[in-house]
C-alpha cells in the first residue's frame, strides 16, 4: 500500500476516534422512544416525549437533575452549544448534575 494512502487512512481513523471519544460523531436520526424528564433550578418538572436524536436542545432553565426513561443515551452539556462534554446519562438512569443544553444520542 503506498505510505500516502497508509498516512490518509491513519489520519482518518485517528480522526474518527476522536470524534467518537469526545462525543461529536454524528448521531443517529430519528427519535428515542420514551420520555425524559428534568427538573429546573426554579424546581420546574419538565418532561419530553420520545426526543430527536441527534439535535442540541437547550433546557427552559439552567438544569439540575434528570431521569432518562428512553432507550437511547442523552449527553448533558455545561453549555448552550452541546460543545463542553459533560456527562452521559444511560437509559434508565437518574442524575444529578447542572447543565443547560442536552442531545440524544
Amino acid at each position: 500500500m503506498p505510505v500516502i494512502r497508509r498516512t490518509v487512512l491513519a489520519l482518518a481513523a485517528g480522526t474518527a476516534a476522536t470524534l467518537m471519544a469526545t462525543g461529536q460523531a454524528m448521531a443517529t436520526t430519528g427519535h428515542a422512544n420514551g420520555t425524559f424528564y428534568y427538573t429546573d433550578l426554579v424546581g420546574g418538572s419538565q418532561q419530553v416525549s420520545n426526543p430527536e436524536r441527534g439535535t442540541c436542545k437547550l433546557v427552559s432553565t439552567l438544569g439540575t437533575s434528570v431521569d432518562n426513561q428512553t432507550d437511547a443515551t442523552v449527553v448533558l452539556y455545561t453549555d448552550t452549544s452541546c460543545a463542553v462534554l459533560a456527562n452521559p446519562v444511560s437509559p434508565g438512569s437518574t442524575i444529578t448534575f447542572l447543565f443547560k443544553s442536552y442531545r440524544f444520542l
